[in-house]
């Protein structure tokens, strides 16, 4: 199997998603691979920004997957101390998703998880935030925004990836 197609799910803080199918639907839309690793635990210090919370992921990376992707529970905020639902850095292919605000209504939770993570991985594969709001690129502040996307990429959005992909 290809090691580049791999993204490994790890948890933080002791938390770990009950929600693998969605992250294994997430991943299908860009012929990713989940592998999930419940006993890699990595602690980060609360009061950390999301820029910290990467640094110290930095360290942990997983031999095994190309890409990390590590889940919280509690809330996480931008610079800015803007509450964000994730965030990705694509040079050192970490991302994080908190899934506070995600499960905050359990019939919903699902999709929202599968629509943020999937957000996530199209950073990692080169693409930016899109203007389409209906697009799973597009910017979410709030969980209305989430719920308003499309579980798939837009056209403008399909035509970006298959330019990255061959690169």
């Amino acid at each position: 199997m290809n090691n580049k197609l791999n993204v490994g799910l790890m948890g933080i803080n002791g938390y770990y998603t009950t929600y693998v199918e969605s992250y294994r639907a997430a991943a299908s839309i860009y012929g990713l691979n989940i592998i999930t690793n419940p006993i890699v635990q990595v602690n980060v210090d609360k009061g950390l920004s999301v820029e910290g919370i990467l640094k110290t992921l930095s360290g942990e990376k997983s031999h095994d997957t190309y890409y990390s992707l590590y889940v919280i529970y509690d809330d996480i905020k931008d610079e800015k101390g803007i509450r964000i639902f994730g965030i990705a850095d694509p040079k050192l292919r970490i991302a994080v998703l908190s899934e506070h605000r995600l499960v905050s209504d359990v019939k919903l939770a699902r999709e929202r998880i599968m629509k943020e993570a999937a957000h996530l991985f199209g950073h990692f594969l080169g693409l930016g935030h899109c203007s389409t709001s209906e697009c799973i690129m597009s910017y979410a502040a709030e969980l209305k925004q989430v719920d308003g996307k499309n579980p798939m990429l837009c056209r403008n959005c399909q035509q970006q990836l298959k330019l990255f992909l061959e690169k």
